[in-house]
Protein backbone atom coordinates (compact mmCIF):
# COMPACT_ATOMS: atom_id res chain seq x y z
CA UNK A 1 0.00 0.00 0.00
CA UNK A 2 2.55 2.26 1.14
CA UNK A 3 4.73 1.27 -1.91
CA UNK A 4 1.95 1.90 -4.42
CA UNK A 5 1.53 5.60 -3.04
CA UNK A 6 5.43 6.19 -3.00
CA UNK A 7 5.17 4.67 -7.11
CA UNK A 8 2.36 7.28 -7.59
CA UNK A 9 3.75 9.99 -6.07
CA UNK A 10 6.61 9.86 -7.78
CA UNK A 11 4.78 9.20 -11.37
CA UNK A 12 2.81 13.03 -10.93
CA UNK A 13 6.03 14.58 -10.04
CA UNK A 14 7.60 13.18 -13.23
CA UNK A 15 4.65 13.19 -15.62
CA UNK A 16 3.14 16.76 -14.48
CA UNK A 17 5.71 18.97 -16.34
CA UNK A 18 5.10 16.91 -19.35
CA UNK A 19 1.13 17.53 -19.55
CA UNK A 20 1.84 21.03 -18.65
CA UNK A 21 4.25 21.52 -21.55
CA UNK A 22 1.47 19.52 -23.51
CA UNK A 23 -1.31 21.74 -22.55
CA UNK A 24 0.69 24.69 -23.19
CA UNK A 25 1.73 23.84 -26.93
CA UNK A 26 -1.87 22.83 -27.89
CA UNK A 27 -3.10 26.58 -26.47
CA UNK A 28 -0.08 27.94 -28.89
CA UNK A 29 -1.50 26.16 -31.74
CA UNK A 30 -5.21 27.26 -30.90
CA UNK A 31 -3.81 30.94 -30.85
CA UNK A 32 -1.83 30.16 -33.90
CA UNK A 33 -5.47 29.24 -35.80
CA UNK A 34 -7.21 31.54 -34.72
CA UNK A 35 -4.64 34.48 -35.85
CA UNK A 36 -4.53 32.38 -39.46
CA UNK A 37 -8.59 32.77 -39.29
CA UNK A 38 -8.53 36.62 -38.22
CA UNK A 39 -5.61 36.99 -41.14
CA UNK A 40 -8.21 35.29 -43.44
CA UNK A 41 -11.12 37.36 -42.31
CA UNK A 42 -12.26 34.17 -41.28
CA UNK A 43 -12.88 35.54 -37.76
CA UNK A 44 -13.55 39.44 -36.55
CA UNK A 45 -12.53 41.00 -33.04
CA UNK A 46 -16.35 40.94 -32.29
CA UNK A 47 -16.14 36.55 -32.77
CA UNK A 48 -13.53 35.95 -30.15
CA UNK A 49 -13.87 35.01 -26.42
CA UNK A 50 -11.19 36.02 -23.77
CA UNK A 51 -10.05 32.38 -24.11
CA UNK A 52 -9.54 32.65 -27.11
CA UNK A 53 -7.11 35.88 -26.71
CA UNK A 54 -6.02 33.91 -23.99
CA UNK A 55 -4.87 31.53 -26.57
CA UNK A 56 -3.44 34.13 -28.73
CA UNK A 57 -1.49 36.02 -25.76
CA UNK A 58 0.12 32.33 -25.34
CA UNK A 59 1.33 31.98 -28.83
CA UNK A 60 2.72 35.70 -29.83
CA UNK A 61 4.56 34.88 -25.74
CA UNK A 62 5.88 31.75 -27.47
CA UNK A 63 6.41 33.09 -30.95
CA UNK A 64 8.61 35.90 -29.07
CA UNK A 65 10.31 33.40 -26.70
CA UNK A 66 10.84 30.41 -28.93
CA UNK A 67 11.04 27.67 -26.42
CA UNK A 68 8.24 25.80 -24.78
CA UNK A 69 10.50 25.21 -21.84
CA UNK A 70 11.35 29.29 -21.89
CA UNK A 71 7.37 29.94 -21.60
CA UNK A 72 6.53 27.80 -19.23
CA UNK A 73 8.93 29.55 -17.28
CA UNK A 74 7.91 32.75 -17.88
CA UNK A 75 4.44 31.85 -17.33
CA UNK A 76 5.41 30.11 -13.78
CA UNK A 77 7.56 33.53 -13.10
CA UNK A 78 4.60 35.40 -13.73
CA UNK A 79 2.29 33.65 -11.35
CA UNK A 80 4.81 33.86 -8.71
CA UNK A 81 4.70 37.43 -9.24
CA UNK A 82 1.16 38.48 -10.41
CA UNK A 83 -1.25 35.26 -9.24
CA UNK A 84 -3.06 33.27 -11.37
CA UNK A 85 -6.08 35.51 -12.35
CA UNK A 86 -3.38 38.28 -13.32
CA UNK A 87 -1.18 35.98 -15.01
CA UNK A 88 -4.04 34.65 -17.26
CA UNK A 89 -5.25 38.47 -17.29
CA UNK A 90 -1.65 39.46 -19.36
CA UNK A 91 -2.10 36.82 -21.69
CA UNK A 92 -5.89 37.63 -22.74
CA UNK A 93 -4.33 41.44 -23.36
CA UNK A 94 -1.70 40.48 -25.06
CA UNK A 95 -3.42 38.43 -27.23
CA UNK A 96 -6.42 41.17 -27.98
CA UNK A 97 -3.49 43.52 -28.22
CA UNK A 98 -1.79 41.54 -30.93
CA UNK A 99 -4.93 40.88 -32.78
CA UNK A 100 -5.54 44.41 -32.65
CA UNK A 101 -8.94 44.35 -31.41
CA UNK A 102 -8.79 47.80 -28.90
CA UNK A 103 -10.87 47.85 -26.01
CA UNK A 104 -11.23 43.75 -26.23
CA UNK A 105 -10.42 41.78 -22.82
CA UNK A 106 -9.25 45.31 -21.37
CA UNK A 107 -7.10 46.08 -23.92
CA UNK A 108 -7.17 49.68 -24.34
CA UNK A 109 -5.57 51.97 -26.16
CA UNK A 110 -4.39 54.45 -22.91
CA UNK A 111 -2.24 54.28 -20.00
CA UNK A 112 0.69 53.43 -21.74
CA UNK A 113 -1.15 50.44 -24.01
CA UNK A 114 -0.24 50.38 -27.43
CA UNK A 115 -1.94 52.20 -30.10
CA UNK A 116 -2.13 51.26 -33.72
CA UNK A 117 -3.71 48.27 -35.72
CA UNK A 118 -1.64 45.84 -33.48
CA UNK A 119 -1.19 42.74 -36.19
CA UNK A 120 -3.97 42.93 -38.44
CA UNK A 121 -2.44 47.19 -38.90
CA UNK A 122 1.33 46.24 -39.55
CA UNK A 123 2.75 47.01 -42.90
CA UNK A 124 5.79 45.22 -42.89
CA UNK A 125 5.34 42.03 -44.84
CA UNK A 126 4.98 40.35 -41.41
CA UNK A 127 1.62 40.93 -40.13
CA UNK A 128 2.92 43.57 -38.08
CA UNK A 129 5.32 41.69 -35.81
CA UNK A 130 7.97 43.16 -36.31
CA UNK A 131 6.68 46.49 -35.17
CA UNK A 132 5.21 44.88 -32.35
CA UNK A 133 8.37 43.61 -31.00
CA UNK A 134 10.11 46.73 -31.76
CA UNK A 135 7.90 48.80 -29.74
CA UNK A 136 8.56 49.30 -25.70
CA UNK A 137 5.88 47.68 -24.74
CA UNK A 138 6.61 44.39 -25.73
CA UNK A 139 11.04 44.51 -24.74
CA UNK A 140 10.76 42.93 -21.31
CA UNK A 141 9.95 39.31 -22.99
CA UNK A 142 13.15 39.73 -24.90
CA UNK A 143 16.57 38.61 -25.15
CA UNK A 144 15.65 36.97 -21.72
CA UNK A 145 14.75 40.06 -20.06
CA UNK A 146 12.21 38.87 -17.99
CA UNK A 147 14.74 36.87 -16.03
CA UNK A 148 16.28 39.86 -14.97
CA UNK A 149 13.00 41.73 -13.77
CA UNK A 150 12.88 43.00 -9.79
CA UNK A 151 9.42 42.47 -7.96
CA UNK A 152 9.12 46.24 -8.34
CA UNK A 153 9.77 45.41 -12.14
CA UNK A 154 6.56 42.98 -12.53
CA UNK A 155 4.78 45.48 -10.51
CA UNK A 156 4.86 48.23 -12.68
CA UNK A 157 4.22 45.46 -15.81
CA UNK A 158 1.23 44.40 -14.37
CA UNK A 159 0.02 48.04 -13.32
CA UNK A 160 1.08 49.54 -16.96
CA UNK A 161 -0.83 46.06 -18.92
CA UNK A 162 -3.92 45.77 -16.52
CA UNK A 163 -3.79 49.16 -14.31
CA UNK A 164 -3.48 46.20 -10.82
CA UNK A 165 -0.99 45.82 -8.62
CA UNK A 166 1.10 42.86 -8.77
CA UNK A 167 0.01 39.71 -6.45
CA UNK A 168 -3.83 40.91 -5.97
CA UNK A 169 -4.83 37.29 -6.94
CA UNK A 170 -5.69 34.42 -4.62
CA UNK A 171 -2.82 32.59 -3.06
CA UNK A 172 -0.60 35.59 -2.28
CA UNK A 173 0.77 35.00 -6.05
CA UNK A 174 1.90 31.39 -6.16
CA UNK A 175 0.37 29.43 -8.89
CA UNK A 176 -1.92 26.57 -9.09
CA UNK A 177 1.05 24.30 -10.17
CA UNK A 178 3.37 25.09 -7.32
CA UNK A 179 0.54 24.30 -4.73
CA UNK A 180 0.35 21.14 -5.97
CA UNK A 181 3.85 20.51 -6.68
CA UNK A 182 3.80 21.00 -3.42
CA UNK A 183 1.15 19.09 -2.03
CA UNK A 184 2.70 16.41 -3.80
CA UNK A 185 6.11 16.84 -2.51
CA UNK A 186 4.64 16.58 0.92
CA UNK A 187 3.29 13.36 0.25
CA UNK A 188 6.47 11.51 -1.12
CA UNK A 189 7.91 12.84 1.41
CA UNK A 190 5.29 11.88 4.42
CA UNK A 191 5.11 7.82 2.27
CA UNK A 192 9.48 7.73 2.60
CA UNK A 193 9.25 8.31 6.20
CA UNK A 194 6.83 6.13 7.00
CA UNK A 195 9.00 3.47 4.92
CA UNK A 196 11.86 4.01 6.86
CA UNK A 197 9.87 3.94 9.84
CA UNK A 198 8.52 0.37 9.17
CA UNK A 199 11.51 -1.17 8.04
CA UNK A 200 13.55 0.22 10.83
CA UNK A 201 15.04 -3.00 12.87
CA UNK A 202 13.38 -3.81 16.16
CA UNK A 203 15.48 -2.64 18.99
CA UNK A 204 17.23 -5.93 20.45
CA UNK A 205 16.24 -7.21 23.88
CA UNK A 206 18.08 -6.90 27.03
CA UNK A 207 19.64 -9.35 28.60
CA UNK A 208 18.56 -10.81 31.05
Amino acid sequence: MLLRALLVSIALLVLAPSAAFATLADEQRQGQALVAQLQSGAKTCDDLSNEDFDHIGEYVMGRALGSTTAHQAMNDRMRLMMGDQAEGRMHQVMGARYAGCAGAAGATTGGGMMGGGGMMGGSDGNGGWGAMMRSGDWNWMMGGAWRNMSRQDWQRLQHQWLGTNARSADHGGIGAWAIAALAIAAVLITTLVILAVRRRPPPAASPS
